[in-house]
């Protein structure tokens, strides 16, 4: 027996503790907090209690992986004592997985770490090569992690038999070679109706109907690790529409990544549109081309609200370099059928493809907007995913990327990084949309139940009452005002803050707000920087913003308006005064407000920026509330 089954089997009594975690992508105003579901750790916790397997399955609380910082779930987890720890990765999770891994290793001698998800393939050096982790499961990972999970039970020391492994090792990974695809979804238990999954904080559902994806798009790796589509039963799927509708969800979304291509579309529709609460609706992905007038009216009786449609390119040789077709005529009909039945259409234009110089960007961009075939234009890079045909093919085409996450392409054969800069600067300038839109910081609630919350805000008043912050309290997003700076020492304060924020919570995202009266320019900036210790984070890379790429920390000014209201300008810690700044006014400030502004800044940062204004936002009451607050200190 290894030391590692050894260490499990002799702390079991009677089965084998396993902890699950879905960390969500992070925000500085918490809204994708909202939506987290952790499907896939719903169906492994589903599949283990139907096939009785030696284990007691516990997924962490929303309140604590939804909204902590790195400390809050450690702490849960310590108290949890598993003997198996399980993360999904995703593109916006796993290298704060990876940090916690390394501290599960340090602080829970005996606990073995096992990582499943889309980040988990054999070709990923970026994660093969932090060593932190003890197990990979990949792709659809019922089965393998079963295997797992009653062979460590058993105490086994090789696992090199059973497939859909990564055994990471000094002298390099193993790869047991595919999973065998389940055959028969009937035997995966839907989490929700076993009791194991609640809607998310919004009050959302996630939902599969199908496996796999009949669609061979060289940049996804989904068909690869389900190569063929296989449906669940028309009577699951419509059973957990009724359990949504009793559980007070009105949203639901379908999560296929075809939805129009799904066998027995027409069966599954009407059943829904038999079933389905009147207040429900749902969202889902589809290609425009596949649809009819017939399918249309389906799709609207059954609650379709929202569509996401991925156009990604006009340029037919981009197309044919990525594996996609597009015939524009039944495009441009299938978008006009549901914009008509009055589904709102998100399209989306993917920048980077091979084959798509600047010019082919900017006319599939037109062509959308040209022909008014969307309510929502999506415009974003594409990412060169670990396990992909296209990774494979990337020298062939010249592409370069980010070697981190989210593995953003920097160039190809057709573009080069100024390029694809100037394709979402145009995209933005046509639309009147930002496409990397500032986040203001989210408040939190102020007196008794902000004192016993997640924190999000710490507040400085000018009485310097003292005190901190205990690591474990502070949320995944944590923003700092000063409402006023006592001089030669009201910075320090700051600094303390971020340094005891940081020590515990290195993946929390910071906002700070100063008075724009006390700002010093250089002198600020280079204080802040100093007293953050930023290590490097995933929401620092998108190089093609129009404001500044470094978004784990930001620095907003506070001023007021003319007519009182409340004026924030984000100032960068590493200026570029090439670069506009954003500012948020009053949704009621006029010209004359905004040459006000102009003329405020021009004095405040010691030149005249490009300043692009938008209107502040009053906060909407919802789900967060009570659950994150507010300290002053």
């Amino acid at each position: 027996m290894t030391s590692l089954a050894h260490a499990v089997r002799t702390r079991l009594e009677t089965a084998v503790k396993i902890a699950l975690i879905q960390l969500p992508l992070q925000s500085h105003d918490y809204v994708y907090s909202l939506e987290n579901i952790p499907l896939a750790a719903g169906c492994l916790a589903a599949y283990l209690e139907a096939r009785k397997a030696p284990a007691e399955v516990v997924v962490c609380p929303g309140a604590v992986m939804n909204l902590g910082g790195d400390a809050a779930v450690m702490q849960w987890l310590e108290e949890q004592a598993p003997d198996v720890v399980g993360f999904s990765c995703y593109l916006w999770n796993v290298e704060r997985t990876l940090y916690l891994c390394s501290l599960v290793r340090q602080r829970m001698a005996g606990c073995t770490i096992v990582l499943g998800g889309p980040e988990v393939t054999a070709d990923n050096d970026f994660l093969l090569e932090h060593g932190t982790f003890h197990f990979g499961v990949t792709g659809e990972g019922e089965q393998g992690f079963y295997e797992l999970i009653c062979g460590l039970a058993a105490g086994r020391d090789d696992f090199r038999d059973t497939k859909g492994l990564i055994l990471p090792g000094g002298t390099g990974a193993v790869f047991t070679g595919l999973a065998n695809q389940m055959a028969d979804l009937e035997a995966l238990p839907s989490p929700y109706l076993a009791g194991i999954l609640s809607p998310s904080l919004r009050g959302s559902v996630l939902m599969e109907t199908v496996r796999g994806c009949p669609m061979r798009c060289t940049y996804c790796y989904y068909h690869k690790s389900a190569p063929s589509v296989r449906a669940f039963s028309v009577e699951r799927i419509v059973s957990e529409v009724a359990w949504a509708g009793g559980n007070g969800v009105a949203e639901l979304t379908v999560i296929d990544p075809c939805f129009a291509r799904r066998p027995g579309i027409e069966a599954l529709l009407s059943a829904i549109a038999a079933g389905r609460g009147k207040l429900q609706r749902f969202s889902c992905e589809l290609n425009a081309e596949d649809l009819t007038p017939a399918l249309v009216d389906a799709l609207v009786e059954a609650g379709l609200a929202h569509v996401e449609v991925g156009l990604q390119s006009t340029n037919q040789k981009a197309l044919r370099n990525i594996g996609r077709r597009f015939r524009r005529e039944a495009f441009m009909a299938g978008v006009r059928m549901l914009r008509s039945a009055g589904v709102r259409v998100m399209t989306d234009v993917m920048v980077g493809l091979p084959g798509d110089s600047l010019d082919d960007v900017k006319r599939s961009i037109d062509f959308v907007l040209t022909e008014d075939l969307c309510d929502d234009l999506s415009v974003y890079p594409l990412s060169v995913l670990p396990g992909t045909v296209l990774r494979a093919q990337a020298a062939r085409f010249g592409i370069g990327r980010l070697q981190e996450p989210p593995y953003l392409v920097t160039c190809s054969n057709d573009m080069d990084r100024d390029d694809i800069r100037e394709a979402f600067a145009y995209a933005q300038e046509v639309s009147g949309r930002d496409f990397f839109p500032v986040e203001m910081p989210r408040p939190g609630e102020e007196g008794p139940e902000g004192r016993r919350a997640l924190v999000s805000r710490v507040i400085f008043d000018d009485q310097g009452r003292g005190g901190a912050v205990e690591p474990p309290m502070i949320g995944q997003a944590l923003c700092i005002e000063a409402r006023s700076l006592i001089p030669g020492r009201g910075l320090e304060r700051i600094g303390t803050a971020l340094h005891d924020a940081l020590a515990g919570n290195p993946f929390t995202l910071l906002s700070i707000i100063l008075p724009e009266e006390a700002f010093r320019g250089e002198e600020t900036l280079g204080f802040l920087t100093a007293a953050s210790g930023r290590a490097p984070h995933p929401a620092d890379r998108e190089y093609m913003s129009a404001f500044t790429p470094e978004r784990s920390i930001q620095l907003f000014l506070k001023g007021a308006t003319s007519s009182g209201g409340s004026a924030y300008t984000q100032v960068p810690l590493r200026g570029d005064p090439a670069r506009p700044v954003w500012a948020a006014l009053p949704p009621d400030a006029g010209r004359e407000e905004e040459d006000l502004h102009r003329e405020r800044m021009a004095n405040v940062l010691g030149y005249s920026p490009e300043i692009r204004f938008h209107d502040s936002e009053e906060k909407q009451r919802d789900a967060l509330d009570g659950l994150l607050g507010t300290r002053v200190l």
